[in-house]
């Protein structure tokens, strides 16, 4: 397989445009580089030569690391197609472990090189046995490393791009980032770390090591051992090669096949996920009983943080056995939180639901007899939620139950008498959760909105900085000499080829809500110049495989109800019909700023008095700007936009302390220190 040539497809897809583009490059540039000769079908051009025709002559939506980064992974995507994706991913992460451990490029042949660096095989030695004949690993593992800039980052680069190699099921098991910080958060190993000065984590169901991976963030390798269980001798290495190249010393970590190493050191934190099985076999009683042999392994003072199926955590129970596990753990005084949380956050399995325990061996007495309970469920896990969530779980731990009137914001501190647990009944806090948020809400008020005064200082503070910094607003505005620009028609930059435009799509309105991967911009919201529509890309991919999504810069339009117009500066948006999109061609002077701009302000966009049909897009009229005029407009756009950002986050802040103020007057809840003499 020619692995270093690229199709048109494969070069759009490279630089983050349309297929047409790279023609159009093609037939205006003479340096393109020539597709090799004799090639059956469609014409394959190198694609080093690509790369570095896209760096010099800077086209495309894609920045140069971006474009390397894109490289590397074409031509580790034809590998795989040849050889199968998990036989690459391993291998290859077996070759970068080589290379940390050599601390040199390695040679054109490594296995003698692996066989005398791994000899126990805990690494990387069967992995490279095994590897595939590729062209030159050697040279793969250093371009990979030259991209990522070190080797740890190169190996993250390559796991977390595993399901486009063809190995999604290494992924199958991850939870969502703010899940993730959630559990590390609750775990506080920052904290303990400056209590004890080292810290060992145990994970008994390890999967691919991403959780233990996870506690590394912002800390000292060197300070954190880990204890790990995995009986994929696969995925054990994988996990070991993840640790040390993570820098974390190879005498600080242990990965058995069945369960920890007792030997090798007692755990001090424990955080993990349940297996998952079918919601047709899942058993209650089983996974309760892994949470109890979880339990037995915390020595004093010691947490664990385990996430798994609601249906055993928090629903329902119907079998006695299940029933009286879950009731022994609650009663244990070991349980210290309970957390339901949002669907979706397992993305390769979004129907399956999941809760979070926290577990401490020896808590503070106040929390003897009583649980914290939240549920998350209402609504998306954000950063704002899980740092507050976070908080109630530490504050608790160890303040346990406050006689001063203070709640968690999250959830309730409820009795344990109160939960009917040997009937099975499900873990809920009274009332809904949205009820429950509320009432936490209007208690820590003041609280909220001391904290949005704080925001709007910096705002203030922030745009004093930049008027510092720029001055006043000076756009050197005079009078232009010369004939007014020509006008020119939207239908005839279309012809021109100035212009693409992007149809909208018929969407039915279940496939669209307040969650989602991918914004839907419609008529609505080129007109309120605000989208709080999303759609899921698995949706997207089942329902609508045809719809190409917006890139950075296109411009929505559309003259239902009314003419509008709404610049996508993020992209990888869907566009509703009636409203359609504009997409400026490479190289044109036109920017997306300017020509949002000129739209509006454009003629020809108002229904006239008496007729039966509205404007039509192609009869807008725009004036047609030298390159050197829309360079200077764009200029002038840029620096209003600056400014205008800076005045709409005050203003938002203001209006959020508008609403807290007028809405605790309004229900009792709030009062001020000032009075009308103040």
């Amino acid at each position: 397989m020619a692995v270093d040539l690229m199709s048109y497809g494969e070069i759009a897809l490279l630089a983050q445009v349309e297929r047409p583009v790279v023609t159009t490059w093609r037939r205006r540039h003479p340096d393109f580089p020539a597709p090799i000769p004799g090639s059956s079908g469609q014409p394959l051009f190198p694609a080093d030569a690509v790369l570095t025709w896209l760096l010099d002559r800077k086209l495309g939506n894609a920045d140069a690391d971006s474009l390397r980064a894109e490289r590397a992974m074409h031509t580790l995507a034809a590998y795989a197609l040849e050889h199968g994706g998990r036989r690459l991913v391993l291998s290859l992460g077996a070759a970068l472990c080589l290379r940390h451990l050599a601390g040199r490029p390695l040679p054109a042949d490594p296995l003698p090189l692996a066989e005398r660096l791994d000899p126990d095989d805990e690494f990387l030695l069967t992995n490279l046995r095994e590897a595939p004949a590729l062209a030159d690993l050697p040279g793969m593992v250093e371009q990979l490393i030259e991209g990522a800039y070190e080797a740890s980052l190169a190996y993250q680069f390559l796991l977390g791009n595993c399901a486009r190699f063809g190995w999604p099921e290494l992924a199958t098991d991850a939870l969502t980032p703010h899940l993730v910080t959630l559990i590390r958060l609750a775990a506080d190993v920052p904290g303990r770390l400056r209590t004890d000065g080292h810290l060992t984590v145990g994970d008994p169901y390890a999967c691919a090591g991403d959780l233990l991976a996870a506690l590394l963030v912002d800390q000292e390798p060197d300070a954190l051992s880990f204890n790990a269980a995995q009986p994929d001798p696969e995925l054990a290495r994988l996990i070991r090669r993840r640790l040390l190249l993570a820098g974390v010393p190879e005498f600080n970590f242990a990965v058995l096949s069945d369960d920890l190493n007792d030997e090798f050191a007692e755990v001090s934190a424990i955080v993990t996920r349940l297996p998952y099985r079918p919601a047709e076999l899942c058993d209650p009683a089983e996974d309760l009983a892994r949470i109890s042999d979880i339990a037995d392994r915390l020595g004093p003072g010691c947490t664990a943080v385990v996430v798994g199926p609601a249906a055993s955590l928090v629903d329902a129970l119907h079998d006695t056995d299940a029933i009286a596990k879950r009731a022994n753990l609650l009663t244990s005084g070991l349980v210290e939180a309970v957390v339901r949380l949002p669907g979706g956050v397992f993305p390769a399995r979004p129907g399956h639901s999941a809760a979070l325990w926290t577990l401490t061996r020896d808590p503070v007495p106040d929390t003897q007899g009583r649980l914290l309970l939240a549920d998350l469920s209402g609504g998306a896990l954000d950063q704002r939620l899980v740092e507050a969530a976070a908080e109630d779980i530490l504050l608790w731990r160890g303040e346990g139950h406050r006689r001063d009137g203070h709640d968690p914001r999250t959830g309730l501190v409820v009795p344990l008498d109160a939960l009917d647990l040997r009937r099975g009944a499900a873990l809920r806090t009274p009332g809904p959760a949205s009820v429950t948020l509320r009432s936490r809400q209007a208690a820590d008020r003041p609280a909220l909105i001391g904290e949005v005064e704080r925001r709007l200082t910096d705002a203030e503070q922030e745009r004093i900085r930049y008027a510092e910094e720029h001055g006043a607003l000076n756009t050197g505005a005079v009078q232009r000499d010369g004939s007014r620009p020509r006008e020119l028609l939207l239908g005839a930059l279309r012809t021109a080829r100035r212009v693409r435009l992007l149809p909208g799509h018929r969407l039915s309105p279940e496939h669209a809500g307040l969650r989602g991967h991918h914004r839907v911009i419609g008529a609505a919201e080129v007109v309120a110049q605000s989208s709080k529509r999303w759609m899921d890309r698995l949706t997207l991919a089942a329902e609508y495989p045809h719809v190409a999504l917006t890139e950075p810069g296109d411009v929505v339009v559309t003259v239902v109800p009314q003419f509008g117009v709404f610049l996508d500066e993020d992209g990888f948006s869907v566009i509703e019909f009636p409203a359609r999109g504009l997409r400026i061609s490479p190289g044109d002077a036109l920017t997306p700023r300017v020509l949002k701009g000129l739209l509006d302000t454009a003629r020809n966009t108002a229904r006239s008095p008496g007729a039966v049909h509205g404007p039509r897009l192609r009869d807008v009229t725009i004036p047609d700007l030298s390159r050197d005029e829309a360079a200077r407009l764009d200029e002038v756009l840029r620096r209003l936009e600056e400014r205008e950002r800076l005045l709409r986050r005050q203003a938002a802040l203001l209006a959020e302390v508008r609403e807290l103020a007028v809405t605790g007057f309004a229900d009792g809840t709030l009062t001020t220190l000032y009075g009308t003499n103040s």
